[in-house]
């Protein structure tokens, strides 16, 4: 998924070019996979069909149409984006291509890991990224990468052995550099996967308590020392978070609010002002965040899926790199408690969870419909990809009108545009920004409709109950209105 991979000629740089390469790699590998299938899904075939048939029913109820069509701005978890993870998932495991898979998302990484380390020791940035644009995603993906490597390392010989264990020295080092302490945590539940997939049976109860007892020892150290302040981050914020997630998902708990409209709804149930500064559009809780957006019923149908290949790979775990995927998987799955999905790290976890399917071989029967449907899903994993990442380039040379033309369902393009035309589409189109609405109600109140700028303040305070700017228009429209009646 090439983690290196940012365009400096745009204002996204890091995230939307990852994104990018996910919807377009996925209509690719789908379109492989559909002409290879060189393994079949087997187990795996309808709890896949179910997860897709949640995310479609969540997206077609959806209470933000264009946010889930293309994605908010700076996430991009969007309808197609969804689907794409499981097009990989299931182009990945057709292919059946693990040690290559592995082989090319370790060299990533790699790379990944001495960007970080050189940005670490050159203080080029408060946090080293590894040019993910985030801390955390590169820690994400460096605790995956860190726990296939030492798999890969376990089952070498002994001159390829020391060149794993050497990458995998360099991808812990570039996981400490990341500072992201979820992902340290993940790095230990992994950890304790690859052993217990590793040792015989008798053994296993052993190694699940030893497991259990060092990831509480690791979230102990973690809490109770210096590290719980790191980065000025107590992580206290999230427990406040996740309680009006909560509140969320209950009043629309059976089919969630859509894709990346959480940002539209979250702010009326906001109890504490729990980023100052910004408002929130996601639940930092991978289980929270998918009930919030697709209910129950879509957090039942991933939790079946992943509990079918869990369960298959475990009883397939002396195959080659099983416990690595496995232990790959773990950390994920444990740094995804307290963060959200984004395409940068969970694109990855996705085609690895693919890759390490133990699906039955077969031989591939030639039929002219996969290759028409494999044309079909590469056309349409570039046309999703290109035409919003040709867009961020334009927005980002000051050509924020033809940038509407390329991706019209994205309003932070037509709030850059700044006429009051447009301001009204970006609100239209549901913009999570509340200085979009702050910006609306200035242009309406310069246009003398002023019960469309109290309107709009109003929809920047429902956006972000605790946004000074938005308050405190309001209630100079207020007054001026106050005193204009008296």
């Amino acid at each position: 998924m090439l983690p290196t991979l940012f365009i400096p000629i745009s204002v996204d740089a890091y995230v939307l070019p990852r994104a990018s390469v996910a919807l377009s790699g996925a209509g690719v590998l789908l379109g492989a996979g559909l002409l290879a299938r060189r393994r079949a899904l087997g187990a795996l075939r309808w709890p896949l069909v179910a997860a897709a048939a949640a995310a479609l029913a969540a997206g077609l109820l959806t209470a933000a149409p264009a946010a889930t069509l293309a994605g908010a701005y700076g996430r991009y978890e969007s309808l197609p984006m969804r689907l794409a993870y499981l097009g990989l998932l299931v182009g990945a495991a057709w292919l059946g291509e693990r040690r290559r898979t592995v082989a090319a998302f370790l060299l990533g990484c790699g790379l990944a890991s001495i960007e970080a380390l050189y940005q670490a020791a050159t203080h080029a940035l408060p946090r080293a990224d590894g040019n993910l644009g985030n801390a955390n995603l590169l820690g994400a993906l460096l605790a995956m990468a860190l726990l296939l490597a030492i798999d890969r390392a376990l089952g070498a010989e002994a001159p390829a052995r020391r060149a794993w264990l050497g990458l995998a020295a360099l991808l812990a080092a570039g996981l400490a550099a990341s500072t992201s302490r979820s992902a340290w945590l993940g790095a230990v539940a992994g950890l304790g996967v690859l052993v217990a997939f590793r040792v015989r049976p008798g053994r296993l109860w052993l190694t699940a308590a030893a497991g259990l007892a060092a990831v509480a020892a690791a979230a102990a150290l973690i809490a109770l020392t210096p590290l719980r302040a790191l980065n000025d981050d107590t992580g206290e914020a999230r427990l406040g978070v996740w309680h009006d997630a909560v509140a969320v998902i209950a009043e629309r708990p059976v089919l969630g609010w859509g894709e990346d409209a959480m940002g539209l709804v979250f702010g009326r149930h906001q109890t504490g002002d729990w980023g100052p500064g910004h408002n929130f559009d996601r639940a930092h809780s991978m289980p929270l965040d998918l009930a919030a957006t697709q209910g129950v019923l879509g957090l039942a149908a991933c939790t079946a899926l992943l509990g079918v290949w869990w369960w298959r790979v475990w009883r397939r775990r002396d195959a080659p790199g099983a416990p690595g995927f496995a232990a790959a998987a773990a950390a994920y799955l444990a740094w995804s408690l307290v963060n959200f999905d984004w395409a940068p790290a969970t694109a990855a976890f996705w085609l690895l969870l693919g890759a390490g399917w133990p699906g039955e071989p077969r031989v591939p029967a030639w039929r002219p419909w996969r290759a028409v449907a494999a044309a079909v899903a590469v056309v349409a994993g570039l046309a999703l990809a290109v035409p919003a990442q040709v867009a961020d380039v334009l927005y980002y040379l000051g050509m924020a009108d033809r940038a509407t033309t390329l991706d019209p369902l994205q309003p932070t393009y037509w709030a850059a545009r700044g006429d009051l035309a447009s301001l009204r589409r970006a609100a239209e189109l549901g913009d999570p920004n509340p200085s979009t609405y702050v910006a609306l109600g200035d242009a309406e109140a310069r246009a003398g409709n002023e019960a469309a700028a109290r309107a709009a303040y109003r929809q920047a305070l429902e956006r972000y109950p605790y946004d000074a700017t938005a308050r405190q228009r309001l209630a100079d429209a207020t007054e001026s209105r106050t005193a204009a009646s008296g």
